[in-house]
């Protein structure tokens, strides 16, 4: 069982955003997502390790709302999360393919629906 660490109401702002993203939730207009490309030897357990350490520091990075079946939307603050990981390796993939590869894995990882 998760452990919450603190509730809050949502602020105006915070009901603006999730109104807008209810009514329109393919806009993405409130979600933000990057790629990078790494090169060189990489430590994918110390990658890992390290991410879950940002989690870990960052309230916000725990923080869920919940909006339905309660008076008024809440935001949940959990003392512990873990960190939603996948990793694939594409290096035996040409560049077009790696790029293909990526451009159909994007929009499933910004709805929380990824697959590799």
């Amino acid at each position: 069982m998760t452990t919450v660490q603190d509730i809050y109401e949502l602020s105006p702002m915070q009901q603006g955003m999730l109104f807008h993203t209810l009514y329109a939730p393919e806009s993405g207009v409130y979600f933000e997502q990057r790629s990078c490309l790494l090169t060189g030897p990489l430590d994918a357990v110390a990658f890992k390790r390290a991410w879950q350490a940002v989690v870990e520091r960052h309230a916000v990075l725990r923080t869920a709302f919940y909006w339905e079946e309660v008076d008024k939307p809440l935001q949940v603050v959990y003392a512990s999360a873990e960190l939603p990981w996948i990793e694939a390796d594409w290096q035996a993939l040409s560049e077009p393919e790696q790029g293909a590869k990526l451009a159909a894995f994007l929009p499933g990882d910004q709805i929380g629906r990824a697959h590799v």
